[in-house]
């Protein structure tokens, strides 16, 4: 019998997944350059520390409050060894067996700002406080509280404080040229400044000044030491690094655009266009290479629908019949894009 051709099998693998994952990148930054954020309208750290006030916890059982003595005496003795450490985590396990005890958070509080942990320490002196400290102990630890709050409490010169809000309001109004002569006359009266220079961001952001707007965050960034949208800012930094469209080289995108499909989007300052580009390129790129029919030769003839068994196999050839139209379909979409 003459050998049987027998179409077996089309693979496409992959080519779906890829097209997807492209997509999903095109679509995945949430946030266009275009929105400018709000402006800050509070100033950090004006108000001087005060200790919170705190509930009445639940007393200890009697053996629970021996055991927390104990502890505390045993921390007594680490702290008399150097071993600050040990005495750290002995008192700690004291206050959470007798969260009550004055005595043993006015104790807690000296091992930690021995240790350096400030304001964990400050916190205990208030534990003390509210929970009835007396004597030296009560003038002690309410000299420290005072202390910790004269140091970090902020003084902004008060015209410094008056151009901010003078600012805001103008923000709030959206006469953007006004809030952001505000904020850079905040920021000169008073060196130290974090909020007067993200806002000039925002001011700067409204005006189309882009470069100038990340900037003034990074100095923003910069003051420090660590603000809570750190990661945020640094985000929009990124976004706003992007080249201007109107300071783009026609001749440069068009050279960009041949290299790489979405290149010209993405240094004219359109990234959401480039991916889109990219993505839907690289899809019918990946659709050509990806779909494939094989040949399979049978010593003898096939059931339909049936697959040829292994040992009567003489032969196999493999095609890529979409492959041409899927680098044609990528190869315009490419001049495409660099044309546009």
């Amino acid at each position: 019998m003459s050998p049987t051709t027998a179409l077996v099998h089309r693979v496409r693998r992959g080519s779906l997944v890829l097209t997807l994952g492209f997509v999903v990148a095109a679509i995945g930054p949430s946030e266009a350059v275009g929105q400018v954020p709000a402006v800050k309208t509070d100033i950090q750290g004006l108000e001087a520390f005060q200790c919170s006030v705190l509930g009445v916890p639940d007393p200890a059982s009697a053996e629970e409050s021996a055991q927390a003595v104990q502890l505390g005496s045993t921390a007594s003795q680490a702290v008399v060894l150097g071993d600050l450490a040990r005495a750290r985590e002995l008192l700690a396990r004291a206050v959470s067996l007798d969260p009550g005890s004055a005595g043993l958070a006015y104790q807690f509080g000296r091992v930690l700002e021995d240790l350096g942990e400030t304001r964990d320490a400050v916190l205990q002196y208030c534990r003390a406080l509210a929970f009835g400290a007396a004597g030296e102990e009560a003038l002690d630890a309410r000299s420290r509280v005072d202390a910790y709050a004269n140091a970090t409490r902020r003084r902004i010169a008060s015209e410094a404080i008056q151009a901010f809000a003078d600012g805001v309001a103008a923000a709030g109004l959206r006469r953007w040229g006004d809030a952001l002569a505000a904020f850079e006359a905040a920021a000169a009266a008073h060196a130290d400044f974090p909020e007067a220079h993200y806002n000039q961001g925002v001011a700067l952001e409204a005006l189309g000044r882009e470069l100038e707007a990340a900037e003034a965050y990074r100095r923003y960034l910069d003051m420090g030491p660590d603000p809570a949208d750190a990661i945020q800012v640094s985000e929009r930094i990124g976004q706003l690094q992007v080249v201007p469209a109107s300071s783009a080289s026609a001749g440069s995108a068009l050279a960009l655009g041949m290299l790489l499909p979405g290149g010209g989007q993405f240094y004219t300052g359109r990234p959401l266009g480039g991916v889109a580009l990219l993505a839907l390129a690289g899809g019918a790129a990946a659709a050509g290479f990806l779909i494939e029919e094989t040949d399979v030769r049978c010593l003898n003839a096939v059931e339909p629908g049936q697959a040829c068994p292994p040992d009567q196999i003489i032969g196999r050839t493999t095609d890529r019949p979409y492959l041409t139209y899927g680098l044609a379909g990528a190869g315009a979409l490419m001049l495409a894009g660099a044309l546009e």
